[in-house]
């Protein structure tokens, strides 16, 4: 699994240095994108992965991209993550419509870059990351976009009416061994608070209505850490206590909460919407 190695789009623009193409060159005249495709592939510089990749979505291949993938490949919350190859079969347009496929059939050799550890990406990360299989893609279709929005209105919905305004749903974690559930939430951008916290934590206890206001409420914000940019949300309380979720702690296959009193708890990624009709 390569959660790890989830890179903002925001880190990748301070980035510096890649690696650069030697003895690829752009392809004859002809159509742009079987020019394109056949410049990666005859490319020594581009890995066999990028290049496998390449050649599935050009020929539309739902099986070899799904075969391509590390799972769960992660989608903007509140979409499902994409659990195995089966799924990524039946959800491959929704994620690789015309827009992807053309980027990534139009574009030569000297599109893709190198960052080390964190494999090949195309046009600097804006689309997708591959090192041995793809295990990120940044991009977001239309289709998916819309499914966002519909899903984030229905959670949105289902809060405490205190909760709704100003503020979209960003990610579900649960604690299951305890049954405490996590919601953290997103100011819009026409209601950004002060000092920099646009984001806050809903804590619901064992066993509570979630359509009900929660046990705890914390602001707090984001930050991304590291050369990989994870994603860090930090949130405190009224005297100061800090708790801490790492979506994609570096050194765990799950999610972690750390509490004022520095107790590391595992959580999974849930939805909220399943929570609250099974609630």
């Amino acid at each position: 699994m390569h959660s790890t190695k989830i890179i903002t789009i925001t880190t990748l623009l301070s980035f510096a240095f890649t690696v650069p193409l030697a003895g690829c060159g752009r392809g004859s005249k002809g159509d742009a994108r079987d020019t394109a495709v056949v410049a990666v592939e005859a490319c020594d510089s581009i890995p066999s992965p990028v290049k496998k990749l390449v050649r599935a979505v050009a020929d539309n291949d739902s099986d070899g991209f799904a075969a391509l993938v590390s799972y769960p490949l992660q989608r903007p919350y509140p979409l499902r993550d994409i659990r195995d190859a089966d799924e990524m079969k039946k959800y491959y347009r929704e994620l690789v419509d015309d827009s992807l496929r053309k980027v990534i059939t139009t574009s030569g050799p000297e599109k893709w870059s190198e960052y080390g550890w964190r494999g090949w990406t195309l046009d600097d990360g804006r689309y997708i990351w591959v090192d041995d299989d793809v295990y990120d893609v940044q991009y977001i279709s239309q289709k998916e976009l819309k499914a966002i929005d519909s899903l984030s209105r229905r959670e949105v919905e289902t809060m405490a009416p205190s909760l709704r305004q100003g503020w979209l749903p960003t990610l579900c974690l649960r604690d299951d061994t305890h049954g405490t559930v996590y919601r953290i939430d997103k100011r819009t951008r026409h209601d950004r608070g002060q000092g920099g916290h646009h984001y806050r934590l809903a804590v619901y206890g064992p066993g509570s209505d979630l359509r009900e206001i929660p046990a705890q409420l914390l602001e707090g914000l984001m930050e991304n850490e590291g050369t990989a940019g994870t994603v860090i949300y930090r949130f405190h309380d009224r005297s100061g206590a800090e708790t801490i979720i790492e979506p994609d702690a570096p050194d765990t296959p799950s999610p972690i909460l750390v509490t004022p009193s520095d107790s590391t708890i595992e959580l999974t990624r849930a939805y909220w919407h399943e929570l609250v009709e099974g609630n």
